[in-house]
């Protein structure tokens, strides 16, 4: 997820206001710059939480008594790019669901060729199946069943799989089904000093070979650090590019009110950048330019990404669009499987972006990890290990919104 061009701190999450705000004008002071503004008090609510109804889907997926609901209200809880939530499905067909790709949630700027998105895709089918599991239904995936979008076409209302329900007892519980719900992206810092369980790492194999990828940690400093490097350098240019930034700043949702109307995106809700953007002080619209403070201060939100007990990558013999949602389903089960085992996860995906300014770090990514011979493509790269300090889930927009019946 990216963050807007001001200070380290204001990104952080605020746990009340009780001492930043002791009367109804309260004064902040800028560290950069040094000058006292008097915010007029008119921010709505003290907490830096997201407000109940943005993360609600994550209460209560369970209630579902339809099984296609039930699975679906699991599913929208998948990871995905930006947050976008780019999923339509249609239940109009009975014993069906059809999952198209929603036209107007892509990335074309970043994800130009929708390869991302697809990611998201198949990542929103796998807990599907696992949750149509947990009722006793098999769900078979037939992929683009009108045929797979152009390889540097954007998925535009693409219907990416048919998934076809099995008879009651067609299938067997899947044991990660509850870890659907305590599965979050955590963007904190992470210890650099504890080690990677050998067993999760030997799931994480063998998951990435169930759907025909495979998979590897680049762990210790002298493995790490050219991974450091080349994610950092590929985050200044994303930022310092004007179009992907600003594809960035436009999903940008500033309060609880703008997070509360548009439940996906990138959600602020700190105080302080609640205070700023009140007054006028914090423009998401404004690039950082390369020898600037505001470009000082993104880079020094991306400091805490470069703690990891390693980076786990993810890779696929080839680069099809069935191929990337494979990716994208196997993803997703190796987070159910860390957070089944305490280990935290958290996507660098600047340095695979496909967008022409990025060419340089995404060669030099599929170098530094031995990978590329024979087509062979970097679908994820996350860091890994063990989160400093605990966050709640990233906001979702309601099953109804994304149901067509």
């Amino acid at each position: 997820m990216k963050r807007g061009n001001f200070m380290n701190a204001l990104v952080q999450p605020s746990v009340g206001c009780a001492a930043a705000a002791p009367s109804r004008r309260s004064f902040i002071r800028l560290v950069g710059g040094g000058a006292v503004l008097a915010a007029t008090g008119s921010l709505a609510g003290c907490s830096g939480e997201l407000p109940e109804a943005a993360v609600q889907p994550w209460r209560s997926p369970d209630r579902e008594a339809d099984t296609r609901r039930f699975m679906l209200a699991h599913a929208l809880l998948a990871p995905n790019p930006h947050n976008r939530q780019p999923w339509i499905a249609d239940l109009r067909e009975a014993g069906r669901v059809h999952l198209t790709c929603d036209g107007e949630r892509l990335l074309p700027e970043t994800d130009p060729f929708g390869r991302q998105i697809l990611i998201g895709c198949g990542a929103f089918i796998e807990l599907a199946v696992i949750a149509a599991a947990q009722r006793g239904v098999s769900a078979k995936v037939e992929l683009f069943p009108d045929g797979a979008p152009a390889d540097q076409a954007l998925p535009k209302r693409s219907r990416v799989a048919t998934l076809v329900l099995g008879e009651p007892g067609s299938a067997a519980a899947d044991p990660l089904f509850a870890q659907i719900v305590r599965r979050h992206t955590r963007k904190s810092a992470y210890a650099n000093d504890r080690a990677l369980p050998e067993t999760l790492l030997r799931s994480w194999g063998e998951t990435a070979t169930r759907f025909g990828l495979r998979t590897g940690a680049a762990t210790g400093a002298a493995a790490m650090d050219p991974v450091r490097k080349i994610t950092r350098e590929a985050y200044e240019i994303e930022a310092t590019t004007a179009s992907t930034w600003l594809e960035s700043a436009r999903l940008m949702r500033i309060g609880p009110g703008a997070i509360t109307a548009n439940p996906d995106g990138i959600s602020l809700n700190s105080l302080m950048v609640r205070a700023l953007h009140t007054v006028r002080l914090f423009d998401p619209m404004e690039v950082p330019v390369k020898g600037s403070s505001s470009l000082q201060r993104v880079m020094d939100r991306w400091v805490p990404f470069e703690t990891a007990s390693g980076f786990l990558w993810l890779a696929s013999p080839d680069n099809t669009r069935p191929t990337q949602v494979a990716a994208g389903r196997a993803y997703v089960r190796a987070h159910l499987l860390a957070t089944a085992a305490g280990v935290d996860m958290h996507p660098l995906s600047q340095a695979l972006q496909e967008f022409p300014e990025m060419s340089g770090p995404r060669a030099a990514i599929h170098r530094t990890l031995g990978l590329g011979a024979g087509g062979e493509t970097l679908q994820m790269l996350s860091r890994v290990g063990f989160a400093t300090e605990p966050r709640g889930p990233s906001p979702r927009r309601s099953l109804e919104s994304l149901l067509r019946t």
